[in-house]
């Protein structure tokens, strides 16, 4: 068409924009009709729709109100059933008992940070004395008015109850103590943040302008309290309670100061008492947004139909370029020719070829029409020609890959190579058959050596043998011709059974196979066959390594006897493969963490335990093996601390170990049902353990100082860290153990100097000290050497002495 209208003079590609604005102007109708549309829709419907959704809006964030209402107060009720309010407070003296008053102090203080709505929280108990505590102070209650204020808390029958705190600002959360006990010694109080609680439920309103307050179940103002309600709360509320007598205050629409509201209303069931929360909202804030959607479609819609108008000319110039470049291409023929080509057709000149006459008279889609096909019909062909060759090179890559010629990145890379060449593997694991033909028996059966049989020939003719008897096994089958009387069958073999057979059933399959084909080929042939089947392996870059260790076994097996199949997994099964030796620095490693309190090391430390046995023969039962091990290790450190461990853990640990199927899993088993409460058992011993741990030290320092044992060896017997040991030796007695050992030694050595006539030499290693480095020390110490400073000792007594004679 395009070469028609050129041919007659006429501009080209008019037809193409005008279809384009044609296109371009109904694109802009629906555009204008929808936004008309929705325009009046909204104005008639979307008021009430708008409340509709509003409401259902409202409901979901009420919803998620009354969770974090329910959070709080399950939260709070589980710390009340801790252990540590129990009876045992009335027996707690505040005066003198200061480690658990301290962990009272902290157990508030985790108590108050564990949620936001949290302002503050406070521990009353009435024995032995009366007493208020929060997580900064506690004080003893004296007036009368006081005390029985908070003995009022305690007068109700409910275990856990809501109430106002005693300014009226907040609501207050009230559980007895001891949780669920028939008798009371006090109470966990709780008061709600006012602050946190007014922007939570300003998520019920959340429009400006708007407001949402709590109500009582008899419609009394809760939160705020009466003094801090808006007049806008008021109005509400007396128009809320004023509809209540017809049963329907729930949803209504009032008017205050010239604006339209939206008032929704609900209830919370908290602890036996009903909350009411009541939002209002501006309804003209809830429609406004929509509003202005349809007018700028209307505005938009416009604006682009006049501007498409007066573009669309413009646009189709620089649109049609492409398609016209796309036809000079396909004819062949320049514009500037154009009507040089149309002139002299007319004038019946025949230089123009038969094929550019034809084109001239077709249109742009007919040229583009006509040469796709010409390309399709390219495209078929080589499509044909490569699926020619593709076994071809799917067989040679193969080929190159199992002798290890090509090297590629990762596994991926060649499964994906291997897809490109009709081989679509994707978790499959690979086995090889690997054959060989010894070439020393190859005769004919007239007993002539070769002859028309060659071992090249032999061994093709071999190879599609086995290429037939591979066809009956459910996968992927690859036979390898490597040309010097050695054949392997490559096998794609589906992971868990999706064949519809067990991989050892699958490899029992395999060797039947092998042996046809080698009772085959000695029967045809008469040749001598060695076949060796290698094991499976998920990984494509160690096929090399399966084909080479099948070369080897069968140059071992060459002179053999014996069978002439080899299945290599059996092989392996009976010479064993190589044991992961238990990791006994990793158990230490593992033990120092429990005792040190680290969660995170000692995961990290179990998951390199574990990790010593995945390359064995069968990690799964070495690593349950290894962990019996290390149980039982980690139990007997329990009772070191007096702890009972079945108490801990339960009588069936072992047995959950034997549940246990894979790393993972028996991650997630060792941290929740050892790790977590070894750190809890540990962390609330180490502090004892680490006291009595010093003082040993210091009475091992003061009678044992000639061979006395090291700080590395004391923290080894003691199961402690040395750091953690030398520093509390040192907060203890103002010095580190070596300093303190040392000063022990010199001592005992001066009150041998002062008191004995012993060698120097003998008094040294009396108190754990070479000579050399004792007379050093010594003189670093007193300021003189030891020979010196008994002789001043004699000199001293004979000086008495004479002063008592005369």
């Amino acid at each position: 068409m395009f070469i028609k209208r050129m041919a007659r003079g006429l501009p080209g590609g008019r037809y193409f924009r005008r279809s384009l604005l044609t296109m371009l102007m109904i694109a802009c109708i629906p555009g204008i009709v929808t936004g008309g549309l929705l325009y009046i829709w909204i104005n008639v419907r979307m008021e009430s729709i708008l409340q509709e959704a509003h409401a259902k809006q409202l409901e979901q964030r009420a919803l998620w109100v009354g969770e974090q209402l329910d959070t709080l107060e399950l939260n709070f009720s589980q710390w009340a059933f801790d252990p540590v309010f129990d009876h045992r407070l009335k027996e707690l003296d505040f005066i003198y008992k200061y480690k658990q008053v301290h962990e009272l102090y902290r157990l508030l203080l985790m108590i108050r940070h564990s949620n936001p709505l949290i302002d503050d929280v406070q521990l009353y108990l009435k024995e032995p004395r009366a007493v208020m505590m929060n997580s900064e102070r506690y004080d003893f209650l004296t007036a009368p008015a006081e005390i029985s204020s908070y003995e009022g808390l305690l007068r109700r029958a409910q275990g856990a109850y809501w109430t106002r705190s005693a300014d009226g600002a907040s609501p207050m959360l009230v559980n007895r103590l001891p949780a669920g006990a028939g008798d009371t010694i006090g109470a966990l109080i709780l008061t709600v943040d006012a602050g946190q609680l007014e922007s939570m439920l300003g998520t019920l309103s959340p429009y400006a302008g708007g407001t949402t307050f709590l109500l009582n179940a008899d419609g009394t103002p809760l939160f705020p309290q009466d003094r801090e309600v808006s007049a806008l709360q008021a109005a509400v509320g007396l128009e809320r309670n004023r509809l209540a007598d017809s049963g329907s205050p729930n949803s209504f629409l009032m008017e205050y100061e010239g604006t339209t509201y939206s008032v929704l209303s609900g209830d919370f069931r908290r602890l036996g008492h009903d909350w009411i929360y009541v939002s209002a909202s501006p309804l003209n804030e809830i429609v406004a947004p929509i509003v202005s959607v349809p007018r700028l479609i209307l505005a938009v819609s416009g604006a682009g139909l006049l501007l498409a108008l007066a573009l669309s000319w413009i646009g189709s110039l620089r649109l049609y370029q492409p398609l016209q470049r796309l036809l000079r291409l396909f004819t062949g023929i320049e514009p500037a020719g154009i009507e040089r080509g149309r002139q002299e057709s007319m004038r019946g000149n025949d230089m123009l070829s038969g094929k550019r006459r034809s084109a001239s008279r077709m249109d742009e889609m007919k040229h583009i029409e006509q040469h796709w096909l010409g390309v399709k019909r390219e495209r078929e062909s080589l499509q044909q020609r490569f699926e020619e060759q593709l076994p071809l090179a799917r067989n040679n890559l193969l080929q190159q890959l199992t002798l290890g010629q090509l090297h590629s990145s990762s596994d991926r890379e060649w499964r994906a190579r291997l897809a490109e060449l009709g081989w679509a593997v994707q978790d499959e694991h690979f086995i090889v058959m690997l054959c060989h033909i010894r070439p020393v028996t190859l005769l004919q059966k007239n007993g002539n050596p070769f002859g028309k049989e060659s071992p090249e020939w032999i061994g093709i003719m071999a190879a599609d043998m086995l290429t037939q008897r591979a066809g009956e096994l459910p996968c992927l089958s690859e036979t390898i011709n490597y040309h010097d009387l050695s054949i392997a069958l490559l096998l794609a073999v589906p992971p868990h059974g999706e064949s519809g057979i067990g991989i050892s059933r699958f490899r029992e399959e395999v060797c039947r196979i092998g042996q046809q084909w080698i009772d085959a080929v000695q029967a045809e042939w008469g040749v001598r066959v060695t076949v060796a089947v290698s094991q499976a392996c998920a990984d494509a870059t160690h096929l090399p390594k399966l084909v080479q260790e099948a070369r080897t076994v069968l140059r071992k097996r060459r002179f053999s006897s014996a069978s002439p199949l080899t299945d290599m997994a059996e092989n392996a099964e009976e010479a064993g493969m190589d044991r992961a030796f238990y990791p006994l620095e990793l158990e230490q490693d593992i033990l120092a963490a429990l005792r040190n309190g680290s969660e995170q090391e000692a995961m990290d430390r179990f998951r390199d335990f574990a990790n010593r046995y995945a390359a064995s023969a069968s990690p799964g039962e070495q690593v349950r093996q290894a962990m019996y091990q290390l149980l039982a290790h980690i139990q007997h450190a329990l009772a070191q601390l007096g702890e009972d461990p079945v108490r801990l853990f339960g009588l069936g640990l072992y047995e959950e170990v034997m549940e246990l199927h894979d790393l993972e899993e028996t991650c997630v088993w060792f941290r929740e049902r050892i790790i977590r409460i070894c750190v809890e058992e540990f962390t609330g011993r180490e502090e004892k353990q680490v006291q009595m741990a010093v003082h040993h030290m210091k009475e091992h320092a003061e009678t044992q100082y000639a061979e006395a044992l090291s700080l590395d060896e004391l923290a080894d017997a003691h199961g402690i860290h040395a750091y953690t040991l030398s520093r509390a030796f040192k907060q203890a007695f103002g010095q580190n153990f070596v300093d303190y050992l040392t000063a022990v030694r010199l001592e005992r050595a001066k009150e041998l100097l002062r008191t004995t006539d012993v060698k120097i030499s003998e008094i040294a290693e009396q108190v754990g000290y070479q000579p050399s480095y004792f007379n050093r020390l010594f003189k670093k110490s007193e300021g003189t050497t030891p020979n010196r400073y008994r002789q001043d000792l004699q000199r001293q007594d004979v000086h008495a002495r004479d002063d008592r004679s005369v």
